[in-house]
């Protein structure tokens, strides 16, 4: 069936690893929960199409910083999805990702930086109709941007990433902005673009299933972040309004940033 192809591609999760690093020794960390539904697709064309069910996302998700030196911060992403589209299910470890970001540059009120990242599979089963990723190995690596001011911050970031033994690499980037509304209160809103290149033949990738990695998508989250110290609670809505090979899927987002 192919909305069970390609809506695991439309799940992206809210871009968190930043321009600016963490203090040596400075840990953050985030705990999330997000909620994703679709019950329509992107074909090739961009046109939207009825998937005939609806598909469903719930991930729990830890992301984690810690600050090696004053210019390089390590990074850690674990996730655990439970899937389901019409009578099929599955759940488990999506996968492990871990990295770096290294600082080029800063200002006052401003930071350049780059960084990298190894996608790792967990050990999922890639012959389910359902599946929790592509079951390669991947790496990522791209550059960061990010400025702040009396009225907010914006963070952004440009990266290509690649599979082993896999079809079709990927361009990813985003940008954020974080607007001033009240003394503990911003408004957050960011603007992700996923682009794959086409690049390599298509193939073949657990039972009776191509997993369609030639996707492109657009998606914007929006939502409060209400300061409290140095823990905060940010909760958005997340829309995909544009994509190829993909959901038209909307959901829900809530997280924890907590440094200390």
């Amino acid at each position: 069936m192919k909305s069970q192809i390609i809506l695991f591609l439309s799940v992206p999760f809210l871009a968190l690893a930043s321009s600016w690093v963490q203090p040596k020794g400075g840990i953050f960390l985030s705990p999330s929960y997000n909620y994703y539904n679709a019950n329509e697709y992107y074909d090739n064309n961009g046109n939207k199409k009825p998937m005939g069910c609806t598909f469903k996302e719930s991930e729990y998700q830890l992301y984690g910083e810690y600050g090696l030196t004053n210019k390089t911060t390590v990074t850690f992403k674990i996730p655990y999805d439970y899937l389901s589209c019409g009578g099929n299910s599955t759940s488990g470890f999506g996968d492990f990702e871990t990295g770096f970001i290294r600082q080029i540059k800063k200002d006052v009120d401003y930071s350049f930086s780059y960084y990298g990242t190894a996608i790792i599979p967990t050990g999922y089963s890639i012959d389910k109709s359902l599946r929790l990723g592509y079951g390669r190995f991947g790496l990522e690596g791209g550059g960061l941007f990010g400025f702040s001011g009396k009225f907010g911050f914006v963070d952004s970031g440009i990266g290509y990433r690649y599979y082993f033994g896999y079809p079709s690499s990927q361009v990813r980037s985003y940008a954020t902005a974080g607007l001033n509304i009240y003394k503990h209160i911003q408004l957050i809103s960011t603007l992700n673009l996923q682009l794959g290149l086409g690049n390599g033949k298509q193939k073949q990738v657990g039972q009776n299933i191509l997993l369609e990695p030639n996707y492109k998508l657009a998606q914007i989250y929006i939502g409060p972040r209400i300061i409290f110290g140095n823990v905060s609670f940010v909760a958005t809505y997340q829309y995909v309004f544009w994509g190829e090979n993909t959901g038209v899927g909307r959901g829900l987002n809530f997280s924890l940033w907590w440094n200390f």
